[in-house]
């Protein structure tokens, strides 16, 4: 009997000291932790000047996902000149590289680990994402018809286990096979959304590391809608979906409803590298706290870190400002970066002077709208899978989303209050609204505004929130800018420079320890 080569792979991966399957994905954890990664990444460039087809960006991504699942050697920069650089993650997380310049160099070397091919219907592009699925399941890579014919040939030799071509009439058919012939099989903590013509890498890595179910159905297109509701309504009551939507608001409004949070992540490119970090978490401790004044207290967000495609990406090079530090800022995350990517989080508090403040990303572990949430006890599992998180990272302040203009209701102010004791505070998006105090003990500010984007827009913000104040008494302004439009802590600094006397710039995190001050609130505990 003939020893497939993939077990053979396997055989001598242990021999040689490389662990096979050494994935962990306890209960209660959000994310899989994936083997620690080999001291020596292959680095390949698959975005920017690579020059790739579309084709060999599915089969690239499915080959790293395959070997990274055994323990993480392969890193792919799919950034262009203007990103955070190829090389600046494997610096920062103390990985050495050897860097190619043709990714067939990596199929030369790894195919030996690869059990096959599957092959997609060009016809039906939506068999790529259930390829996706089925190369995880099988130690393939996913291939079209005419990469099949150079990958079967030597000196790769890879047989066809499955031909998608000729099977499916239409997208929803795709989706209905995977849902009926695959889905009841898998735990359903994760589901993956991705579109196939949009994400030819990127994430797709890790849905094959991992294989699992990927689809991409609309909410607003009624026969998808029905489907997806299949899905969300079956997944596990801690799962979570992956990826993104095709349209925000449909899509995280029709996931809350199922109590699901969305991990935004679809451009998420090295998460199996990151994945293998160790997840303890070096939090930085707040520095002191400004004595409370009678004076106008503003607090900056740099919104969108909930995403974690912007915290490996955009923000990492943000970060790189010159003017980082020079102003208090806060900075989202995601508390998921726990599993997902400890070891960047870890180089965000090593890095972060004291004018640096992470806190969380809406709404907590995991994009909701909590007001959308389908019942009481749903909501309040979510929040103390939050609180835990939060707990382990360090974040102190939550900036809530309810739709992009929506505040917090009172259920869901009660229950953030209740479940997750060490928060100072949340944000919520009804701007300039009233603050609330829930249960007596939790400040939900409003922001004053919710996304801003340049330094004229800010300054307006903060001056009409300032007037009719007489100088009596505290006030207190959150503005959240979105990054993507230009806004760095040099923006911030500049804003923050044009102020008068009667103002005081500040942490998000101080700026609710001093609303509390004013109000009698007492000071939560982190431990």
């Amino acid at each position: 009997m003939t020893t497939p080569a993939f077990l053979l792979t396997a055989l001598l991966l242990l021999l040689s000291g490389i662990g096979a399957a050494q994935i962990s994905w306890p209960a209660g954890q959000v994310l899989p932790s994936f083997p620690r990664p080999a001291p020596v990444q292959d680095l390949v460039v698959l975005g920017g000047s690579a020059g790739l087809e579309g084709d060999e960006l599915y089969l690239f991504s499915s080959l790293k996902g395959i070997v990274n699942h055994t323990q993480p050697r392969i890193f792919a920069y799919e950034g262009n000149d203007g990103g955070e650089g190829r090389y600046t993650w494997l610096e920062s997380l103390g990985l050495d590289y050897v860097e190619h310049s043709d990714p067939w160099a990596l199929m030369d070397k790894y195919h030996g680990e690869v059990a096959g091919l599957i092959v997609y219907d060009p016809e039906q592009l939506h068999t790529v994402n259930l390829a996706t699925m089925l190369a995880g399941e099988r130690g393939a890579v996913i291939a079209s018809p005419r990469l099949a014919e150079r990958l079967g040939a030597a000196p790769y030799r890879l047989p066809v286990l499955e031909d998608l071509r000729g099977r499916f009439s239409s997208k929803l058919a795709v989706y209905e096979t995977l849902y009926e012939q695959h889905w009841q099989d898998k735990d359903r903590r994760l589901l993956v959304g991705i579109s196939p013509t949009i994400i030819k890498s990127a994430i797709r890595e890790y849905a094959v590391a991992l294989a699992l179910p990927t689809v991409w159905l609309d909410p607003e297109v009624a026969e998808e809608s029905e489907l997806l509701d299949k899905f969300l309504g079956s997944m596990a009551p801690d799962g979570h979906y992956l990826g993104w939507w095709p349209e925000e608001a449909p899509g995280i409004t029709r996931a809350s409803s199922f109590g699901i949070p969305t991990i935004p992540s679809d451009f998420s490119s090295n998460l199996t590298v990151h994945g293998g970090f160790d997840r303890t978490i070096r939090i930085k401790p707040a520095p002191p706290v400004p004595a409370l004044e009678n004076k106008i207290y503003v607090a900056f967000i740099l919104s969108d870190g909930d995403n974690l495609q912007f915290v490996e990406h955009a923000l990492r090079k943000i970060w790189s400002d010159p003017g980082r530090g020079s102003v208090p800022l806060g900075w989202t995350v995601s508390p998921a970066m726990r599993d997902a990517m400890p070891g960047a989080l870890n180089y965000y508090y090593d890095s972060a002077t004291d004018n640096d403040n992470l806190i969380s990303g809406p709404s907590g572990l995991g994009y909701i709208y909590p007001n959308f949430y389908p019942d009481g006890e749903r909501l309040a599992e979510y929040v103390r899978r939050t609180e835990a998180y939060n707990r382990s990272t360090g974040l102190r302040v939550t900036t809530v989303w309810n739709t992009i203009t929506g505040g917090v209701d009172a259920r869901a102010g009660k229950t953030y209050a209740r479940y997750a004791p060490s928060l100072l505070g949340l944000t919520a998006q009804n701007t300039g609204g009233p603050l609330s105090i829930y249960r007596d003990s939790l400040p939900v500010k409003p922001l004053t505004c919710n996304y801003c984007w340049d330094e004229e827009n800010m300054g307006r913000h903060i001056a009409q929130a300032s007037e009719g104040w007489d100088g009596k008494e505290p006030r207190f302004l959150i503005i959240q800018s979105q990054p993507w439009k230009g806004a760095t802590p040099t923006t911030f600094r500049r804003v923050a420079d044009e102020l008068g006397p009667e103002y005081r710039v500040v942490r998000p995190d101080h700026l609710f320890l001093l609303l509390r001050e004013q109000h009698g609130l007492a000071v939560p505990g982190a431990e």
